[in-house]
């Protein structure tokens, strides 16, 4: 779990340097800031000091720190140590580790690797083009959302990503379905049919509750209740959108997900949206991808089953690609092009022509190609 230091206040003495927790990631650096606890009413036998510090991790800006966690980077794009030098720390980065401590604030507790799972966002700008870049070194967990009934049409097509509690039919990256093209999304009937069986059950565990007060039944019908009111209300939040568009798919469109509060209508130069083409890069390799959802404000490094898969065959909805920081994410802001049913030959040409503007790959590098 996370290590959240004591806080002993302030002093005007120099306080002595502190001990490294153990079990820090080798790459953080950071200063220790005040954590304010969530009250909460105690006994008046008990006396609590609710106070405490957590550690808020430097961003990282050199190319030697960034090539240690993931080897092979400079080589991969050799003019990064070049853009490095006039980088800016983004602050996204600041606004993303406040939104992990609020979290913790409020009580909710994550592991060390979950709370230190970016290690900076960086807005770069390559001098001769002018072409600007956001780029975030994290981990990478496994995306399997994603719905389209026209490339998949059987509920069976979905088997192993709707095993996830997070499952979600659509993804942010959606299109309206053509005239020419439409086809019924499984989980429409899907939906319905669950909810008759879960309902039929439900009076079945109802009527036993009503001859029955143990708390067995009591709980038990408590818990069918939640379950059909949370799947009634999936179903209706995505019925429509289930029967008039389609989405990318997370096992076989290549994307990353980022934190929601990132995109934004400003268009401002660092200003990225769904769509928007990024280059993933890990162990020396580069795979060309989208932006093609958003997430948690807290949470960062996620790609597609489809990515995570070609960075390490044994990825799954449960297993993640890397789970330590190792993977670098090249965001291209404003290059969305109209969002379609992909052509990962587009995806690979337009990611080329982008890297080509801030500098191009090196010479034994070549673009992941998507089958």
């Amino acid at each position: 779990m996370l290590s959240i230091l004591p806080f002993f206040g302030c002093s005007k003495q120099q306080p002595p340097p502190q001990e490294r927790a153990a079990g820090l990631p080798e790459w953080v650096e950071g200063t220790s800031e005040p954590l304010p606890l969530k009250k909460s009413a105690t006994p008046a036998y008990l006396q609590v000091q609710k106070t405490a510090s957590v550690i808020r991790p430097e961003p990282l800006r050199k190319i030697e720190v960034l090539e240690k966690l993931n080897p092979g980077l400079s080589s991969a794009l050799p003019q990064l140590t070049e853009l490095l030098r006039t980088a800016e720390v983004s602050p996204k980065f600041k606004s993303f580790y406040d939104a992990k401590i609020i979290a913790l604030a409020a009580g909710e507790s994550m592991s060390t690797d979950d709370y230190f799972d970016c290690a900076t966002v960086l807005h770069l700008t390559a001098p001769t083009t002018g072409r600007k870049v956001v780029l975030f070194q994290s981990d990478m967990d496994v995306d399997t959302d994603g719905t389209d009934p026209v490339r998949l049409a059987r509920l069976q097509d979905y088997d192993d990503a709707r095993i996830s509690r997070s499952f979600q039919p659509l993804l942010a990256y959606s299109w309206a379905q053509s005239a020419g093209q439409q086809a019924a999304n499984p989980f429409v009937q899907y939906y319905a049919d669950t909810l008759t069986k879960l309902r039929t059950l439900h009076k079945q565990v109802s009527d036993e509750a009503a001859h029955d007060h143990c708390y067995i039944w009591q709980s038990v019908q408590k818990q069918f209740e939640e379950t059909i009111s949370a799947l009634d209300r999936r179903a209706k939040y995505y019925d429509e959108d289930l029967r008039t568009r389609r989405s990318l798919v997370g096992s076989l469109d290549p994307f990353i997900v980022v934190p929601q509060t990132w995109p934004d209508r400003l268009k401002l130069p660092f200003s990225v949206q769904v769509g928007d083409f990024v280059a993933v890069i890990s162990g020396g390799k580069v795979y060309p991808c989208v932006i093609g959802d958003t997430g948690g404000d807290a949470k960062m490094g996620e790609a597609s089953l489809k990515v995570a898969q070609a960075i390490n065959p044994k990825a799954t909805g449960r297993n993640s690609a890397a789970d330590n920081v190792t993977v670098t994410y090249v965001i291209f802001p404003q290059t969305r092009l109209a969002m379609a049913a992909p052509d990962l030959s587009v995806f690979q040409t337009e990611v080329a022509r982008l890297l080509e503007e801030i500098g191009g790959l090196g010479t034994s590098t070549t673009l992941h190609p998507w089958q």
